[in-house]
């Protein structure tokens, strides 16, 4: 199985609509097996990443307010 990356926004009600991958675009973050390997590994911890780790365990929903204006996920 493949890990995937999908954008999302919350309509005027709350709910999430996942928008589109654009053309030309994939959605792949790798393999299922990267959720440790990779993302969240302690290589991945020690750049400062805070939110990528978190898919050695779950998966992942980051709002846009957590991230605006920052460099590390």
């Amino acid at each position: 199985m493949t890990l995937a990356v999908d954008v999302f926004v919350r309509d005027t009600d709350g709910e999430w609509r996942v928008l589109d991958v654009p053309e030309g675009c994939s959605d792949s973050a790798g393999f299922e097996a990267w959720r440790r390997t990779v993302w969240g590994s302690e290589a991945v911890r020690s750049l400062g990443a805070r939110h990528l780790p978190v898919l050695a365990e779950d998966n992942l929903f980051v709002e846009a307010d957590e991230v605006r204006g920052r460099t590390s996920i």
